[in-house]
């Protein structure tokens, strides 16, 4: 039974059973659960944050590995085997890409999304609660976004160490300098990737 963010998942046989199809159907319950009542919302959403943090301390226990990291774009994409991340497209119209365990289809989030987002946590005064994050978005931006893109940026910052969460609520580590630091990471990532496809295909 977890009872907060940082509770340590057994690794005996009580847990040898539960996979992608166990957390799917919990997420699908709760999911259900806010429909039917609305009042319930934020304890609800914080289920949710909480069993994606079990489902990977689940799946860091079956493949966690030692890996050495050389920057933080680096560091972001290879902390987890949960995640892993790459940037895709052209040079006006590119993507950061997270490719999970479990989903046929990668995430995207469009640099303008990206670059959004990063404003709206540099200027947060403290921590803000991800549905106010997400309004602060769309304010931001012509079209309302997927509330998935903006949860592909703000795992991608976390696994950098630029952002924190606090149940549902992030917030940038260095606000100041957090809107330079995320676009340092863009780039970083796609230099990284370009210099492991030429070593690749040397």
């Amino acid at each position: 039974m977890v009872s907060q963010p940082g509770t340590t998942v057994p690794t005996d046989g009580a847990s040898s059973d539960v996979g992608p199809h166990t957390f799917s159907q919990i997420r699908s319950a709760l999911i259900k659960v806010l429909r039917t009542s609305p009042e319930a919302r934020e304890p609800v959403c914080d289920a949710l944050e909480l069993l994606e943090t079990v489902q990977q301390q689940v799946e860091e226990t079956r493949h966690l590995a030692p890996v050495q990291t050389d920057s933080p774009a680096s560091s972001a994409r290879k902390r987890t085997k949960l995640q892993e991340y790459e940037i895709q497209g052209s040079d006006d119209d590119q993507f950061l890409m997270e490719r999970r365990p479990g989903h046929s289809q990668p995430f995207r989030c469009p640099r303008a999304t990206y670059d959004a987002a990063a404003k709206v946590l540099a200027e947060a005064q403290g921590a803000l609660h991800f549905d106010e994050l997400m309004d602060r978005l769309n304010a931001r931006l012509p079209q309302r976004q997927p509330d998935y893109r903006l949860r592909v940026a703000l795992r991608f910052w976390m696994a950098a160490q630029a952002v924190t969460r606090h149940r549902t609520r992030y917030k940038a580590v260095s606000p100041k300098e957090f809107s330079q630091f995320s676009g340092r990471l863009w780039e970083d990532l796609r230099e990284n990737l370009r210099a492991e496809r030429a070593r690749l295909h040397a």
